[in-house]
Order: structure tokens, then C-alpha cells, then sequence
């Protein structure tokens, strides 16, 4: 780790964080540095000063006791303690390592002296930050967050939602199944917790985990949830990049669209929310109007590609083939259908969350002849399909920066998933230009061209 006021090299933001007044924003890079803002006035924020981590800046929270305090988790499975003054360049306080695997996220405990750090590996560490002495571990930890109460919520691979006291006994005082949650938040007030899901769903549940309600604000799975300061609306950003905000009585406030939001992470501040983003500064919207004077359009289109006499079009969860009027149903995912693409007459690929399913459709008729089900390292935001119906190449490209090949013979398992590259700032978009090429495009208008090898492997 460096310290000093010199800016870093641009790259996606990771993480974001507001001071408990709203007055002074905190994100970290894809690229290891870290940006304090003045955010005063939200509109026109100012940099204060700029310091860099040998790598990754996945996690940082603002010390709820201690103004001037920045916790930082990064990639390098290192977690730290900075002073940061307006008048002053950041010092290094405390530095707590050995992890065994990145550290994704971290949270203050509302004394200000214990620290949570959520491990990549889907653990938590707890610490005594000032003591450097290490506590114990919150396991099964996918996703956590911290009540006003010192009440530690938890998500699990397990699907189980766990609320802990770690100051008293270490075993929960609740737990329930909620199954394909992806990110969790307390209420201001501490009494409700709201878990944001992969079907586009918001579960509202008390402290012991009894369901309220479900709050419906869209069908793109979520990755992101926080709460306005007064308690009355939940915002959440889901994969695609669309910030919403819905009360509580399931109206939806305001809707944000646009594909530079990364919202791996959002805070509130003020009149502002922030979120991570592909650009090499957070996304700053008013929170009470998302930054626009009328609500947004709702989900984008149903994904469509042209196929036969016909399309292939997703609606929600069932996918169909066919002219208009005669349509047939050729796969129903679990959730809704983010992507599709189709190559030839008899090849059908498509993508909801990390679930890929590869269909032969037969000859003569829309039947359904062959089916694969690929499972993707990471949500996909799109798909392509390159090669030929006996030999397939699917390309996929997450919602982050990578994007990952398979190819199948159909006389055999899928070889794959294959690291077929990485984008610094996010893939956009795939497009074929012949079967054995294709654009990736990432967020900021580059634009690479990949060709297939013989050996099945994608080059630039």
C-alpha cells in the first residue's frame, strides 16, 4: 500500500462508501486506488485526495465513531485502517492480513472498534481493528450487514439468512431458508431487513426473520440493496444496471437505467446515493428523484433473435420459437431470460443469471432435440454462439469483466468454462460477424475482435 495525493490510473469502481454526514464520499478501483470526494454538494463533487492499494479495491466503509477513519478490504486479502483529513495526506493506521482469500467487503460494528471483513472464499472475519487481534469467523457468509442494534445479518451459500449478537453468544438468534438471496440490509431504525433476490424480488422481514412482505420492483435478478435514511424505501440495483426505489407499500418511486452503473455497491448520503460503476468514478444520483423529473421506462425489451421463419424470443422465464401465431416453447428457465442468440437453423442459446441452456432444435419442426445446461462462473449479461451446429462454441460475458467460452460436440460432456478474456472495463456487448468471429465491446466504446482457433480457444 502507497499513500500520497497523486490520482491512480483510471479503472472501474468497486466500491463506494459515504461519511455518516453525507459530506465526503469514499470509492475504490478495480485499479487499486482510492478517491475521497467532497460531496457537499452532490451535484458538483470534488476530489479531496486519491491513494492506491497494490491491488483491488473491493471493500471500504467510513468508521461510524470516528470520522476521519477509512476501512479498505482489497483482492490481496489485506484489510486497512486509514486516517483520512481534509488537510492532510491519508496515513496508514492499521493493517490486518492473512486472509486466505480477497477481502470483498468490509463493516464497522457501531462501537467503531470491531471490524467485519467478508472473505471471497464465503466467510467473515472479525476483528479488534485497533488491536490487530483477530476474533473468530462468521461462516457460510455470502453477503452480510450490520444493524444500528449491533445485530449481524448474514446470507449463505446454503440459501440460510442468519442474525447473530457477536458481542453475546456467537450462535444465531435467528435463521431461515430464503434461498437465491443476493445481498441483505437493515432498515435505519434496525427493525426490518430487507433481502434483495435473483428473481427481482425484495423479501421484507423482522429481525427474527418472519416474512412482511415482497416488494416487486423489476424481474432482473438484484445484486445490490440499500434503504433511504428515514426507512420509508428500499433501493436496489440490479445486474443489468437499473437503480429503483419502491416503498414499502410496493410502490415504485423511480427507475435508473444506464449500462455505465456497476452496482456491486451503493450508499446513501444526504440527499445522494452512490454506486460503483464501469466509469473511473462513482454514479452519484438524487435520492429522491433518481436523478430524472419522471420515472424511467420499466425492464428493458424481451431479448429476441432472429431464427428460421421466425424469432426466438424470451418472455420472463419461457423462451419460444416461431412465426408469429405459431409459437412454440423450446425451454423454461428458473428465472428471467436475460440473453439469447441462435446460430444456423438448429442451435439456441440462452442465459438467466449463471444458468446457460444449448439447444438442437430438430429439422423438420420446432421440437426440441438436444439440451445442455452450462453453469457460468458468474451472472452472464450476454451470449454468443460461434463455430457449427456439430461443433458449438458458446461465449459468454459476465456483468463484470470476464468473459468465458464452452465448446460442445454433443457426443460428450462441454468442455469448458474457459477464461476467454478479460475487459478492464466490462464487456457491453457481444456481436458475431461470421461464424468463426466476433466484437466484444466494453463500456467505455473499446472494441476488441476475437477470432475462433482450431483448437476451439478465442484470440484477439
Amino acid at each position: 500500500m502507497t499513500t500520497g495525493s497523486a490520482a491512480a490510473q483510471a479503472a472501474p469502481v468497486s466500491c463506494v462508501a459515504f461519511r455518516a454526514d453525507g459530506r465526503r464520499l469514499a470509492s475504490g478501483t478495480h485499479g487499486g486506488s482510492v478517491l475521497v470526494q467532497d460531496t457537499s454538494d452532490p451535484a458538483r463533487p470534488t476530489r479531496l485526495t486519491e491513494f492506491a492499494h497494490r491491488s483491488a479495491v473491493l471493500g471500504i466503509a467510513f468508521n461510524p465513531a470516528a470520522a476521519d477513519l477509512l476501512a479498505t478490504g482489497s483482492a490481496d486479502g489485506t484489510a486497512a485502517v486509514w486516517r483520512v483529513v481534509d488537510d492532510r495526506p491519508p496515513a496508514l493506521m492499521k493493517v490486518l492480513s492473512g486472509h486466505p482469500a480477497p477481502v470483498v467487503a468490509v463493516h464497522w460494528m457501531p462501537d467503531g472498534q470491531h471490524l467485519l471483513c467478508r472473505l471471497g472464499d464465503g466467510r467473515a472475519a472479525v476483528w479488534q481493528a485497533f488491536g490487530e487481534t483477530y476474533l473468530g469467523e462468521v461462516d457460510d457468509c455470502l453477503h452480510l450487514d450490520v444493524s444500528p442494534a449491533s445485530l449481524v445479518a448474514s446470507v449463505g451459500a446454503s440459501g440460510m439468512v442468519s442474525v447473530r449478537d457477536l458481542a453475546g453468544d456467537p450462535n444465531p438468534l435467528a435463521a431461515r431458508q430464503a434461498p437465491a438471496v443476493e445481498a441483505c440490509a437493515w432498515a435505519p431504525d434496525g427493525a426490518t431487513l430487507a433481502l434483495a433476490r435473483r428473481d427481482g424480488a425484495i423479501e421484507l422481514r423482522t429481525a427474527q426473520l418472519d416474512p412482511i412482505r415482497t416488494l416487486r420492483p423489476g424481474t432482473a435478478p438484484l445484486r445490490a440493496i440499500t434503504w433511504s435514511p428515514d426507512g420509508r424505501y428500499v433501493i436496489a440495483g440490479s445486474y443489468d444496471g437499473t437503480l429503483a426505489a419502491v416503498d414499502t407499500s410496493d410502490r415504485t418511486l423511480w427507475r435508473h437505467a444506464d449500462p455505465a452503473i456497476r452496482p456491486r455497491s451503493l450508499a446513501v448520503g444526504g440527499p445522494a446515493i452512490a454506486t460503483s460503476s464501469f466509469g473511473d468514478r462513482p454514479y452519484l444520483l438524487d435520492l429522491f428523484s433518481g436523478g430524472q423529473s419522471r420515472q424511467e421506462a420499466g425492464d428493458p425489451s424481451s431479448p429476441a433473435v432472429a431464427f428460421r421463419d421466425g424469432m426466438v424470443i424470451a418472455d420472463g422465464r419461457t423462451v419460444t420459437a416461431g412465426p408469429l401465431g405459431d409459437r412454440t416453447v423450446i425451454v423454461e428457465h428458473e428465472l428471467p431470460v436475460r440473453a439469447v442468440d441462435a446460430l444456423g437453423d438448429r442451435i439456441v442459446v440462452t442465459a438467466a443469471h449463471q444458468a446457460i441452456r444449448l439447444i438442437r432444435v430438430g429439422p423438420a419442426a420446432y421440437e426440441v432435440e438436444l439440451g445442455v445446461t452450462l453453469r457460468a462462473p458468474e451472472p452472464v449479461r450476454t451470449v454468443a454462439l460461434l463455430g457449427s451446429p456439430e461443433a458449438t462454441v458458446v461465449v459468454a460475458a459476465s456483468y463484470d469483466f470476464r468473459l468465458f467460452a464452452w465448446t460442445v460436440d454433443w457426443s460428450g460432456p462441454p468442455v469448458g468454462p474457459r477464461l476467454a478474456g478479460e475487459f478492464g472495463a466490462g464487456v457491453a456487448s457481444l456481436q458475431r460477424l461470421d461464424d468463426q468471429r466476433l466484437t466484444a465491446t466494453d463500456h467505455r466504446g473499446g472494441l476488441v475482435i476475437l477470432a475462433l482457433g482450431a483448437d476451439g480457444a478465442l484470440s484477439a
